[in-house]
Formats: structure tokens, C-alpha cells, sequence
């Protein structure tokens, strides 16, 4: 009997010192973490950390100023995102002291810059130039996009990274007041930036000019001709090339005597009705040779019964110059012409009471001020250091 006790006693003891070795073993292992939490997120905006352990433990946690001690196994916490890459520390400590570690960085992404010039103050006629600047400053940005009054513009790439530009009128007619002009830019958190300008369109009120033209003169405007020249502009208009063709500053096609100015108000009869000059027109004497004022493609080179002697230059970007009235054309459709190349002659021809060039740039098939253009690659105010294109 006492020898059974005996191993009885020495079983329990022996039971309690194996389930002790066990408890010491498992108290040694340290605590299983999972962190979920993004590596890149929007600076100065809260981000969602998710931090769970295999059992409750002590949480000592660190990012940039901010430090939290709480006991717990699954914690959710929300921290403001500071600019720049910053560690997260985390640290797990279970009841028997054995502690996980871990460092996360945390790349906080600045909002993107972005900038805005424009024209912003026209007359009616005038052209608009507006840039686009942006710096990612870090994140994944989207292209932007810029609106006129609502309307979408096109913009352009420049030689200089992170700039376009658009072109937009102002047509003729249009009446004094405010338009506005906004660019948007999202970013991979969609974020929305937005910058806008207000543009002021100034009255011009102009007098009427009364044109003494003989009837024999206006015996050539005609249903059949105008029909005939405005399917010859839609079709010059109807696919421009997409992007610039010309780099350098546009030129005056002759040298001459301005006789009548962009936009002038006129009537071609007593009591007729009011059109509106759609171009510049430049005196010369018969024969002056007439250039191209930048670089481009002839689309549109034969003589019609109102416009005479017309060459059309399509310069990309929905910019084309007409060059009306010549004597003589030197160039084809589908020639490459360079700024400054003779295209043809100063004449009398079309709808004309002496000799001169009428010289129009339109822009989208809209007429607008030539001179706008002139010693300019892009028109009014081109922004210092923006002004290289592709």
C-alpha cells in the first residue's frame, strides 16, 4: 500500500512538472501580428490602420509625433498621413513580456501642384492662350482637362514637361461680361484639384463703315458663289492636323498700308445689312509677293468669285491662315510651306476695289484678330518660358 502511494505521489509530481515545462514552453513564444494598412496615402488627410495579434497583448505604437499604448488583440486606429515617407512602429507584448516588432514605412503623397495662366482680359474677335502647369509632387496623376464657359478646350503638349496650352476665340458679336475658365486634374486618391480664372470680355463699339462699292463690283457675290466658297472653307476647316506645325513667332504676309481694320462694322450698300470684317486688309501694289506667315499646309489654292486669288495654310491646332484677292497663286494643295515663303501675288481679284491683301487667322474655323498673332508664337501674352512647342 505504501509503495503504490508512493508511485502515485511521484506520477502527480511528475504530471505537474510536465504540464510546467509545457507552460513555460509556450510562454515563450512571441505573439503573432498582422498589420494591414496602405504604404502610399494622401498626405494630410486620416488613413485606416488595421492591427490583430494571436491573443490579447499590449500595443506600443509609434508614427511621427504620434505614440498610443493600449491593450488589446485587434486594434483599429485612424492617423493623420504626414507629408513624406515616415515609419509606423508597431509593437506586441503578451502577458509573459515576449514581444513581435515590426516598421512599416508610410509614404504620405502631397497634392499635386497645379497652375493656371491665361488672357484675361479680350475683346470680341480676340484669341485665348491658356497654359496648364502641374507638378505630381509624388503621385499618379491623371491628364488634365480645361474648360471654357463649359466648353471642353484641347489641350496641347509643349516642349516643357508638366505644361500645355489650349487656344479658344472669343467670337465676333459676342457680348461684354465674364466667362469662366477652369482646369482640373485628379490624382490616384481622387482627389480633385482645381484651379479657375475669371475672363473678361470688354465692349468694342466700333462705328460703321459705309463702303462705296459699285454694282458692277458686288455683281460677283452671288447665292452660287458663296455656296461654292463655303463648301471650300468646311472642307479646308473639316480635319486640321491635330498638333502645331509651326515653332516661331507668326509674321505681317506683306509690307503695306492697313485700309481696313479686324472686326470693323460695315455695310457694302446704303441700308444694307451690317457684316462684320472678318480679317486685316494691307494695300501693296499689284504683284507684291505674298508670304506665308508661319509654317504650314496648303489646303485650299484656287481663285473663287468673291475671295479671288485664296490660299488657305492649315498651321495645326486648328489655327489657318487665308490670304484673299492675289493676281497669281504659287502654291498647290498639299504643298509644305515654310514661314515666310512666297505663296502668291498681291492682286485685285474677287470682290475687290483696288489692289490689296485680306488676311485673316482663324482659329476652329472662327476669325480672330491677326495682329493678336504677330511677333507672337502664340497670341496675346504667351507666358515667359512656356512659349517652346513641340
Amino acid at each position: 500500500m505504501r509503495l503504490g502511494r508512493t508511485v502515485t505521489a511521484l506520477g502527480v509530481v511528475a504530471l505537474l512538472l510536465g504540464l510546467g515545462v509545457s507552460q513555460v514552453r509556450r510562454d515563450t513564444a512571441p505573439p503573432e501580428l498582422f498589420i494591414e494598412v496602405a504604404d502610399r496615402v494622401p498626405a494630410d488627410i486620416p488613413f485606416a490602420l488595421f492591427i490583430s495579434a494571436n491573443e490579447p497583448v499590449r500595443y506600443y505604437l509609434g508614427y511621427g509625433a504620434f505614440m498610443l499604448e493600449e491593450v488589446s488583440q485587434d486594434l483599429e486606429v485612424s492617423l493623420q498621413a504626414a507629408a513624406g515617407t515616415v515609419a509606423l512602429t508597431v509593437i506586441a507584448e503578451d502577458s509573459a513580456g515576449n514581444r513581435t516588432s515590426a516598421e512599416v514605412p508610410i509614404h504620405g503623397v502631397p497634392e499635386p501642384e497645379l497652375a493656371l495662366i491665361a488672357s484675361l482680359k479680350v475683346l470680341p474677335g480676340d484669341p485665348i492662350a491658356a497654359w496648364v502647369t502641374w507638378e505630381p509632387a509624388g503621385a499618379v496623376v491623371g491628364e488634365p482637362s480645361l474648360t471654357l464657359d463649359r466648353a471642353l478646350l484641347r489641350l496641347l503638349p509643349t516642349a516643357t514637361e508638366g505644361a500645355a496650352f489650349a487656344l479658344a476665340s472669343v467670337p465676333l458679336g459676342s457680348e461684354a461680361g465674364t466667362i469662366a475658365l477652369t482646369v482640373s486634374l485628379r490624382d490616384e486618391f481622387e482627389r480633385l484639384i482645381q484651379r479657375s480664372a475669371l475672363v473678361t470680355i470688354e465692349a468694342d463699339p466700333q462705328p460703321i463703315e459705309q463702303l462705296n462699292v459699285s454694282s458692277a463690283t458686288l455683281a460677283v457675290v452671288t447665292p452660287e458663289g458663296r455656296e461654292l466658297e463655303r463648301q471650300a472653307l468646311d472642307h479646308a476647316f473639316l480635319s486640321p492636323h491635330p498638333n502645331p506645325l509651326w515653332q516661331r513667332a507668326y509674321i505681317v504676309p506683306i509690307d503695306g498700308r492697313g485700309t481696313s481694320g479686324f472686326g470693323t462694322p460695315r455695310r457694302y450698300a446704303p441700308g444694307g445689312r451690317v457684316s462684320y470684317h472678318l480679317g486685316t486688309d494691307i494695300a501693296a501694289p499689284d504683284g507684291t509677293p505674298v508670304q506665308a506667315s508661319n509654317d504650314g499646309v496648303v489646303v485650299v489654292a484656287a481663285f473663287f468669285p468673291i475671295k479671288g486669288g485664296l490660299v488657305i495654310l492649315d498651321h495645326g491646332a486648328g489655327v489657318t491662315s487665308l490670304y484673299l484677292h492675289q493676281s497669281r497663286l504659287h502654291v498647290a494643295v498639299g504643298d509644305e510651306v515654310e514661314r515666310g515663303q512666297v505663296i502668291g501675288e498681291v492682286g485685285s481679284t474677287g470682290l475687290s476695289t483696288g489692289p490689296h491683301l485680306h488676311w485673316e487667322v482663324r482659329l476652329n474655323g472662327v476669325p480672330t484678330n491677326p495682329l493678336a498673332w504677330v511677333g507672337r508664337a502664340l497670341p496675346l501674352g504667351t507666358p515667359d518660358g512656356l512659349a517652346e512647342l513641340p
